[in-house]
């Protein structure tokens, strides 16, 4: 039998592929094994058939190999089941043990399934394995039955392929098309090879390899008459469909198209949800197959047939718009009506639906020279421009908002293009997002009373583009006539504030803009999330994370429940970040795992590296101290995934791994552009550190220095505390580098900068240990461990259990030597975290006297803390 070309490789079967190793070794060592592969047509049956006759064949054992056809044959009883078993009984004579492979036994006839009878019940002498692979929805019982009836002495083993998982996935076909078509295909991997071919071949059929054509036919290929009607006729409605609407679609008496329907559901090419009420094609590639074997003419009047069947039955817009979108006439203006109201419904879920019927819509809207027409398909135009965005669709998007600025009047024409310009930088393009604005600016002609292109300014000033210009952004916000627009330049004024390090014209703009944002009604609120966005990175770089996390969780909201899904990825890496600053790790984790899978719908593959980036270094302080590649996402164009490459090399650092955090942070802090923000102080903190560790102390001094100068130009605790720990790790372990450690970890708790602080606790208590101040050092420890297990950074509380074992080594004597054996209890009960009272009730004795032992444990072992004596007992 030849192996089908069209099974990805092997992935995600380790335990099948076990399963298959130990039959093999059986029927090798003298047992003999029944071996079952259950499964729908897709998971990989063939492909672990393959396998085993490979592991066979490796192992010496003669191999067979037949597959069940349900084509009739010319002489009865010889069929490839029959000629592979005869094949069998001859190998056997003579042989120790033999393999006997066979496919599709779900389509074996009645004379095939004899023959495996006779074989299973009365074997040949010596070894036997027998594989067979067969879909269970297409099985019959007497197949059952024969697999069932075996001769005494065989092991039966049953394979059941599970679909495959994301990280399965991920290895067959790459991180963004495993994402993007995992949940449609059902984790099956021929499905999930098929969109991943389509996607790639700009999703033609007819440019699929061979073998996936032939794979996804081979079961239409016995499908005629009544039957192929009705499976075309589900084609045509869709999943799911109702059952009691084929006929009228298909042009059948009821009786003819249920009996078809049958022959479908046998075949399993049609499946149930269990009522019977709403059918489902076996898989949306079935529905691609079925559609290439239709005539364009059928297929047109199908659906004009469907939509009026489910006019007839009250269905609504969403219902209908599929079949008026394929079969309505131009100058309808009921479909265009229709399909408009179903697009605006479907927008916020199935945005590319909604593209695909507003695009209808403007085909079939008559186009009169009339200027009346113009301003609904505007509408139309905008409308279509929000799902191509939300689709990932950039040339789309541009192209319905180009034309909609064409016909828009003067007065809003600047909006639109100011609109396209901002959609085209949020899906990617930000050089022709500029080009776009730039261009349309140069048509105005200042005299125009009609003309008022501040938004298109603002654009071309650049949200979130560094440079801005204080002086044009304050001209912008004189002539600002309306308080959107005034916000929105109040936003901008604050991201270039905040990118020049000039914090009290940073903070001032924010104070002007955060309350009109808070106060915006949920409407006006979900058309201002671009802004909101910058909204937030301002306030991360003013040292308002608080603030960034409460406006991002609201626009995510929005951006969900409007459709705008092209803002996602855009939310949640800054959610993600601010969430991660401030030691919020399990919702740092989700965030940027709901922001990596959204770019890679989008294809935006840079956001995809910094959501990446934010999620291992999350991960890894949260979860396991290697989680991560061993060299992260290259820092992409954008600042956000500049900024979470380096939260990334922080915790590459923290894992001991310098290199590779010099190597993440190399594109990070190497940036040759004009920009001081605040940020930046952290970067250089970490560049510092990582280059003491690897022996060069001379850049470390140099990145120490330009932290301090970030810090002093900034004037914020957060960057105050980076240039602190940086300036202490050059300075060495000596009472100086001591004190600029404990103002940095009191710089970070006044920003709220949760693992920063607990790592300017470690160092302190590092430090101190040199120092030989053993109890400062178990204080400063016991701090950071407690912030560590309350925040949940496992990392973190590890290395700080580190940090406490040295600090116990350290003291001239240890517990075992002078204390007695009830206060060597006593020391266990307070190191586990007990109280006096806890302790008291633990050992029958008074709290009284427990005080008076914990006060000569205290000065015995020279400890003045609770958290110095756990140091002490670690």
């Amino acid at each position: 039998m030849r192996a089908d070309a069209s099974q990805p490789p092997l992935v995600g079967r380790d335990s099948e592929l076990d399963a298959l190793i130990t039959a093999v070794a059986t029927c090798a060592g003298g047992g003999s094994v029944v071996v079952t592969v259950g499964g729908d047509p897709g998971l990989g049956k063939t492909a672990l058939l393959d396998e085993l006759g490979r592991l066979a064949g490796a192992a010496g054992l003669p191999v067979l190999r037949g597959r069940a056809t349900p084509v009739g044959r010319a002489v009865p009883g010889d069929s490839p089941v029959s000629r592979a078993v005869d094949g069998l009984r001859s190998a056997a004579g003579g042989r120790r043990a033999v393999v006997l492979c066979l496919d599709d036994l779900h389509a074996a006839d009645d004379d095939d399934l004899a023959v495996l009878s006779r074989l299973l019940r009365r074997p040949p002498t010596g070894a036997l394995l027998v594989a067979g692979a067969y879909r269970p929805r297409q099985v019959s019982g007497a197949l059952e039955t024969v697999l069932r009836d075996t001769a005494a002495g065989f092991r039966t083993v049953h394979l059941a392929p599970a679909a495959l998982d994301q990280a399965a996935a991920t290895r067959l076909f790459g991180d963004g098309p495993a994402l993007r078509h995992l949940a449609a295909s059902g984790g099956n991997p021929l499905y999930l090879r098929v969109a991943c071919e389509l996607e790639r071949r700009g999703g033609d059929p007819a440019a699929l390899p061979e073998d996936l054509r032939t794979a996804l036919t081979r079961d239409l290929a016995p499908v005629h008459g009544d039957q192929l009607a009705v499976l075309r006729a589900a084609a045509v409605l869709g999943d799911p469909f109702d059952p009691l609407l084929l006929a009228p679609v298909a042009e059948l008496d009821e009786r003819a198209a249920l009996a078809a329907l049958d022959g479908l559901a046998a075949r399993d090419l049609v499946r149930s949800d269990g009522s019977h009420h709403r059918l489902t094609l076996r898989h949306t590639l079935v529905r691609v197959a079925v559609v290439r074997r239709t005539p364009p003419g059928w297929w047109i009047a199908a659906n004009a047939r469907a939509d009026r069947a489910l006019h007839r039955c009250g269905a609504g817009p969403l219902a209908r718009a599929p079949h008026l979108a394929r079969a309505a006439r131009p100058g309808d203006a009921t479909a265009v009506a229709v399909l408009t109201e179903a697009a605006t419904r479907a927008t916020p879920r199935a945005p590319a639906a909604a593209a695909a019927w507003l695009r209808a819509a403007l085909r079939l809207r008559p186009e009169p020279p009339a200027d009346p027409a113009a301003p609904a398909r505007i509408e139309l135009l905008l409308a279509l421009a929000r799902a191509s965005a939300a689709t990932g669709d950039p040339a789309g998007c541009r192209a319905a908002l180009i034309e909609a600025a064409e016909l828009a009047p003067i007065g809003r024409r600047a909006g639109v293009v100011a609109l396209c310009s901002a959609t085209q930088r949020l899906l990617g393009d930000p050089g022709g997002a500029e080009l776009v604005a730039r261009t349309e600016l140069a048509r105005w002609a200042p005299a125009d009373p009609g003309a008022d292109p501040v938004r298109l300014q603002l654009a071309v000033a650049g949200l979130g583009v560094p440079g801005g210009g204080a002086r044009r952004l304050a001209a912008l916000a004189e002539r600002a006539t309306d308080a959107r627009t005034r916000t929105a330049v109040a936003i901008c004024r604050a991201l270039d504030a905040g990118y020049r390090g000039h914090t009290p014209q940073l903070c001032a703009a924010l104070t002007g803009a955060t309350p009109v944002v808070d106060g915006m009604a949920d409407a006006p609120f979900a058309a201002f999330l671009d802004e909101v966005c910058q909204l937030a990175w301002a306030e991360i770089m003013a040292g308002r994370h608080a603030d960034a996390i409460r406006h991002t969780g609201r626009a995510v909201r929005a951006a969900c429940g409007t459709g705008q899904r092209h803002l996602l990825p855009h939310l949640l890496i800054c959610r993600a970040y601010a969430q991660l600053a401030t030691g919020d790790l399990a919702g740092a984790t989700a965030a940027a795992g709901q922001a990596h899978r959204a770019a890679h719908l989008l294809h935006l593959t840079d956001l995809a590296a910094g959501a990446q980036a934010l999620h291992h270094a999350a991960a890894a302080l949260r979860d396991d101290p290697t989680a991560g590649p061993a060299v992260g996402a290259p820092a992409g164009p954008d600042r956000p995934g500049q900024a979470a490459v380096a939260e990334l090399a922080a915790v590459r650092l923290d894992q001991g791994r310098a290199d590779d955090c010099a190597a993440l942070l190399r594109p990070v802090v190497d940036r040759d552009d004009a920009a001081t923000h605040a940020l930046q102080a952290g970067w250089f903190g970490t560049a510092a550190r990582a280059a003491m560790v690897l022996g060069d102390p001379a850049a470390a001094r140099d990145w120490a220095g330009r932290a301090a100068r970030v810090a002093d130009v900034v004037g914020l605790p957060g960057p105050r505390g980076h240039a602190l720990l940086a300036q202490a790790v050059v300075t060495g372990a000596d009472p100086v580098a001591a004190g600029q450690l404990s103002a940095a970890a009191a710089a970070f708790a006044t920003a709220g900068l949760v693992p920063a602080e607990i790592r300017a606790r470690l160092l302190l208590g590092r430090v101190l240990v040199d120092l030989r101040q053993l109890d400062e050092a178990a204080a400063s420890v016991g701090e950071a461990k407690n912030l560590a297990d309350a925040y949940g950074a496992a990392r973190l509380a590890v290395l700080a259990v580190n940090v406490q074992r040295r600090i116990g080594a350290g003291r001239s004597r240890g517990c075992a030597d002078v204390l007695s054996e009830q206060e060597r209890r006593i020391c266990a009960l307070v190191a586990a975290g007990l109280t006096n009272r806890d302790v008291a009730r633990e050992l029958y004795i008074s709290v009284k006297t427990v005080e008076g032992h914990l006060t000569r444990i205290f000065r015995k072992l020279r400890v003045t803390s609770r958290a110095a004596l756990t140091a002490v007992a670690v």
